[in-house]
């Protein structure tokens, strides 16, 4: 938890951050504390649900922050609709967002599209050599059972219920960490930094700490 918030207190000329999907469990961890670190101007969190834990963190976070503007959007980021009024920040993050997203270069498109200079990203990732080709990506959330569980073996992907449909609450993805590089690049965005923490999620996954950097 604590290389994810350094990563994003770490950008270099950065004053304006936003967070998606950062309210489930941590409360907003990875947008507040940069945020004060930074001195941040502006901080927006989008996610939807309830929010009532991270707006009591962003009040407790504003008073060290008096000349900071926070906003607090309730919405699904998998709709375009929800970007259309979102105000370009310097950084955003994506921390344990895009493996349940099941039209996630869709929510890359239009989170780099309100980004001006860097979008974080972390988050557990299948290892490369279980796959014959380079930057590949599969589909677990409708693997057969006893597949899925040795895969979750001593991870921190949890037993969940069988669906025949996607839904955001279940784990949806296996990425590799090149596939996500190569989705990046794809809207011309550069790896800035990566780093791959080890033995955070069992055998089969790694887990990478990377920063994209907007199109000169």
């Amino acid at each position: 938890m604590d290389l994810k918030q350094d990563l994003v207190s770490n950008l270099a000329d950065v004053s304006s951050l936003r967070d998606f999907g950062g309210c489930y469990i941590v409360e907003g961890r990875y947008l507040l504390k940069p945020a004060k670190a930074i001195g941040a101007s502006f901080v927006s969190m989008v996610d939807h649900g309830d929010m009532s834990a991270y707006k009591a963190r962003a009040d407790e976070a504003a008073i060290h922050l008096p000349d900071t503007r926070f906003e607090t959007v309730n919405a699904d980021f998998r709709h375009a609709a929800t970007f259309s009024g979102l105000e370009p920040v310097d950084a955003s993050i994506l921390f344990e967002v895009l493996l349940h997203q099941e039209n996630y270069s869709e929510v890359v498109r239009n989170v780099t599209s309100t980004s001006n200079k860097f979008v974080c990203v972390a988050q557990p990732c299948l290892r490369e050599e279980w796959f014959p080709l380079p930057s590949s990506s599969t589909l677990l959330q409708f693997w057969d059972e006893e597949l899925k569980d040795e895969i979750r073996r001593d991870s921190f992907w949890p037993k969940e219920e069988r669906t025949t449909t996607f839904t955001s609450a279940s784990w949806m993805w296996g990425h590799t960490t090149s596939h996500l590089i190569d989705l990046f690049g794809g809207y011309g965005w550069s790896l800035e930094h990566g780093e791959v923490i080890p033995n955070v999620c069992g055998a089969h996954w790694e887990y990478p700490l990377l920063v994209f950097r907007a199109p000169a």
